[in-house]
């Protein structure tokens, strides 16, 4: 499995690459069109010098009027020339002294000269730049002369001009600036990969050292020290953590509790079993006594019956082994028929129930489920309730969805016990002592409404009325 440091750096290395690159490249051709524009800005300069002084006689005789004892850049072994065509193109009739003297003559540019400057590269005997423009030469006769006849037509004479530059030292630049483009393009990604590698590296020593403090936790009860100088990104990992060790440890105690718990729910009706037992191996002669421990073994079977099936389906309900099968359903029919259940119980130990139940209310449940949740639930509105109290048992819409609510009084119950009523075993003071009831409904009630997805709550008001709330999600 690769690393983040490695596929971080790796790409990290790939992205800048490719960035360097297209940075380099456009600097390149940026600065390499600077440098030809001013290159070309500095021959047309030129240009204009030796197209100011071109000048015509009044003979039709054309030259540049330079003096190259001055202008030296153009004789022999100089970095420039110029060669003049007379309008139409067909005739040379004006060089550089340096073409005069090696008896060169320039051909012709790709394109026909206009009123516009023209730049193009060409070779000659290097490389050079050079530039071409029709332009119109100057009057070369300064004086007026009253008996010299001028023709207007030369007087107004243009020509082909060519001047061309060596550009070796442009070319020179532009080699050095590929090769430093090239260069930088190259250190860049390096550069850039060992950073990354160095900077990622230390950016995850907190990671090691949360992974080693991790790896010496020998129980839940040990937390990572939360005053630790972590990253912000790491703190929150801690405190997710702490969180996670905090709730481990509270499913362990309710583990060790439950089989507590378990144990002492066992160990009462055991005892008792082996006494009946006991009892009828020596009440051999005395058919009577023998009926007696009959029956409270049976009895004492029946009970340990159902808190092992009670058991069971709290397991299952927890391991999700308990799959409700969805249907649409009338709720009514079954609240009622629960309510029936328990008028018995409710009349021998004198108590009013209350129901209340809308007509019709079809939702979608599991029949089995939503039936059990009930039957719990109104039970033990009517096992736990003063004797002589009302109970409340109602079935309401709520929107879209409806609550199951059940209301007794409990005496007995604080603020503090309500977080306590929904686990397994959990009983409390002479509650403890009834035989019949093992404080395992509500947590089955619970599991069951979460299994069909349903909300459960409790409420203890200011009279010591007890409500358990069970509601859809509208």
């Amino acid at each position: 499995m690769r690393s983040i440091r490695f596929t971080t750096t790796w790409l990290t290395f790939v992205g800048v690459s490719l960035v360097g690159l297209a940075l380099c490249t456009s600097s390149y051709f940026v600065s390499k069109n600077i440098l030809i524009a001013n290159f070309d800005g500095d021959l047309l300069l030129e240009f204009q010098n030796i197209a100011s002084v071109a000048r015509t006689w009044p003979d039709g005789d054309f030259y540049v009027d330079i003096d190259f004892d001055v202008a030296t850049q153009f004789n022999k072994g100089g970095s420039r020339i110029f060669q003049v065509w007379n309008e139409s193109g067909d005739e040379i009739i004006d060089q550089s002294p340096m073409l005069e003297e090696e008896d060169r003559r320039l051909a012709y540019p790709p394109k026909s000269a206009l009123d516009t400057p023209y730049f193009f590269d060409m070779e000659d005997q290097y490389p050079a730049r050079a530039v071409f423009q029709l332009i119109d030469t100057q009057w070369g006769w300064v004086e007026e002369q009253p008996d010299l006849v001028v023709d207007e037509k030369t007087k107004s004479m243009r020509v082909q001009l060519l001047v061309v530059r060596e550009r070796t030292s442009l070319d020179r630049s532009l080699t050095q600036l590929r090769n430093w483009m090239l260069l930088i393009a190259a250190i860049i990604p390096i550069v850039t990969f060992v950073i990354v590698y160095i900077a990622i590296g230390q950016g995850l020593s907190p990671l090691r050292k949360l992974a080693r403090q991790v790896n010496a936790i020998q129980s839940s009860t040990e937390k990572l020290d939360p005053t630790a100088l972590w990253p912000a990104e790491i703190s929150l990992v801690v405190d997710m953590l702490n969180g996670l060790l905090h709730r481990l440890e509270l499913t362990l105690v309710r583990e060790r509790r439950f089989n507590a718990d378990v144990a002492h729910e066992l160990r009462s009706p055991l005892a008792e079993l082996r006494l009946a037992t006991d009892i009828a191996l020596r009440s051999q002669n005395s058919h009577e006594r023998l009926l007696t421990a009959a029956h409270q073994a049976n009895d004492l079977s029946h009970s340990m019956a159902d808190l092992v099936n009670s058991m069971l389906l709290l397991a299952r309900f927890q391991t999700g082994g308990a799959r409700p099968e969805i249907e649409s359903i009338d709720l009514s029919p079954i609240y009622e028929r629960q309510c029936q259940t328990i008028l018995h119980k409710a009349r021998e130990r004198n108590l009013i129930v209350v129901m209340h139940k809308p007509g019709g209310l079809i939702f979608d449940s599991d029949r089995g489920l939503f039936s059990r949740i009930l039957s719990i639930l109104f039970s033990n509105a009517v096992a736990y309730a003063p004797a002589g109290s009302i109970v409340k048992l109602m079935l309401i819409r709520n929107g879209s969805g409806f609550k199951i609510i059940s209301v007794n009084r409990a005496p007995d119950l604080e603020q503090d016990d309500l977080d306590k009523l929904f686990q397994p075993f959990w009983r409390k003071g002479e509650s403890r002592e009834q035989r019949d009831h093992y404080g395992i409904g509500l947590a089955i009630v619970k599991e069951a409404a979460i299994c069909l997805n349903l909300d459960v709550s409790a409420e203890l008001d200011s009279d010591q009325q007890l409500s358990i709330i069970i509601s859809s999600k509208n």
